[in-house]
């Protein structure tokens, strides 16, 4: 659920769609055009579409009513009760947590994103003078970087190699399955600080909410977070509990600074173009928005797919691999132009040759291997020119591990950072 700005509206306008829309009323939410009647029902007025292509298509809902419409300051004061308990609960959570962790060292985290800068607001209205931090990824854009030079207060952490850098070093594009990016370009950096400035009592404020994710659902108000190896930095998250409405209505309520890249459509701010969690909905907008910094991401995306001969790996096509690089397995089995692009390229002349480099098996019991943690698994433990595969079970004998101790290597290796999983 996000605001509608006259930059996106324009966004639409240039792809062929002029939208009868404004600034100030409007919501784009799971794919519609949405807006609330006074009455407070939430209707869809127009469909929004990304296809695989990256063109776009507005059409009009079919239940689709013109009626008068709340603008957000309207939805705002009807829903204020609701955003002012909220903001008690965080307030109440900020100065509890600081009564805990009185004599620590106190920071505020942010990204410049919609949920950062509203803990940063509220933070502020308790300690004044709070320290910020923002952790510079290398993959954020001139409209972030602007926002954050209007800081001169804001530490900024760096980190010691550009992640373009490292992915051509690495020949490793980071997919929703296996990553290491947000470990060293975001967590990693901020820990090198905080163990470089001798912050041995650490309390980090953090713009996480439950809703964003799975994973994030059952986070607390205080956390000590095991990857900081330090039982003496905490965090707490006191926007835990809102919803993505309840930030926008206090963003907007309150006149918070907001992100240039919200105007333009996003949903979030932060790793431009390389972000393995984006989609379809984000690659449109990164493509029109950013081109040469679009275009550069793809070329590294095609020469690691080409060094590292990922017909086999994937059993999909360069072209398509454009479109699934954040993903795992594009298809079960190679079709004939996936074997015909991957011979021309390698030179292989014979089919059956070439056909022994797709899905690779368990030397032992044939079974298919394709869990990333289990290659990486393989390729750490008998080195990565590795011929023979091990199935998760065989490898587990192998190494004589239990399924918690292969698990905990597995996490190991994930918090060391290793470009394997």
């Amino acid at each position: 659920m996000q605001p509608i700005f006259t930059e996106f509206i324009n966004f639409m306008k240039d792809k062929g769609y002029d939208v009868p829309i404004t600034e100030g009323t409007y919501w784009l939410d799971n794919g519609f055009i949405k807006a609330y009647t006074p009455d407070g029902v939430l209707h869809k007025l127009y469909k929004y579409k990304v296809f695989d292509d990256l063109s776009i298509s507005v059409t009009k809902y079919k239940e689709y009513i013109d009626a008068d419409f709340e603008t957000w300051t309207e939805t705002a004061e009807r829903l204020s009760d609701d955003v002012n308990c909220k903001v008690e609960e965080s307030l109440k959570a900020i100065k509890h947590t600081m009564g805990i962790f009185k004599d620590m060292d106190t920071w505020v985290l942010t990204s410049t994103g919609k949920d950062s800068m509203v803990v940063l607001d509220l933070v502020q209205k308790i300690i004044p003078d709070v320290k910020v931090m923002f952790n510079n990824t290398s993959l954020d854009v001139a409209d972030t970087y602007k926002m954050v030079k209007r800081h001169p207060e804001w530490v900024i952490t760096n980190p010691k190699i550009g992640f373009y850098k490292w992915v051509k070093q690495q020949m490793f594009i980071p997919t929703r399955f296996s990553r290491a990016c947000c470990g060293i370009f975001k967590e990693g950096a901020s820990i090198t600080y905080f163990k470089e400035h001798n912050a041995d009592r650490l309390l980090q404020f953090m713009g996480v909410r439950n809703e964003e994710s799975n994973a994030r659902s059952d986070r607390k108000f205080i956390e000590r977070n095991p990857k900081w190896n330090n039982p003496n930095w905490i965090s707490c998250l006191p926007i835990r509990k809102w919803s993505e409405l309840d930030v926008w209505l206090y963003t907007i309520r309150e006149n918070l600074e907001i992100n240039p890249r919200y105007r333009k459509g996003f949903r979030r701010v932060g790793c431009a173009n390389a972000c393995c969690y984006a989609n379809k909905g984000t690659w449109v907008l990164d493509k029109y928005w950013y081109p040469n910094l679009y275009e550069r991401w793809h070329e590294i995306v095609k020469e690691v797919f080409l060094d590292s001969h990922r017909w086999s790996q994937l059993n999909c096509t360069l072209a398509e691999y454009h479109s699934c690089w954040n993903g795992g397995l594009y298809r079960p089995e190679p079709t004939d132009e996936v074997v015909d692009e991957m011979m021309s390229y390698m030179g292989i002349t014979e089919r059956e040759t070439a056909m022994k480099y797709f899905n690779r098996t368990c030397r032992i019991c044939d079974k298919n291997v394709r869990r990333p943690d289990d290659l990486g698994m393989n390729l750490k433990m008998f080195g990565r020119t590795a011929g023979d595969i091990l199935c998760k079970k065989h490898l587990k004998e192998q190494l004589g591990l239990s399924e918690d101790e292969y698990q905990a290597k597995v996490a190991e290796f994930k918090q060391d950072g290793c470009v394997l999983f």
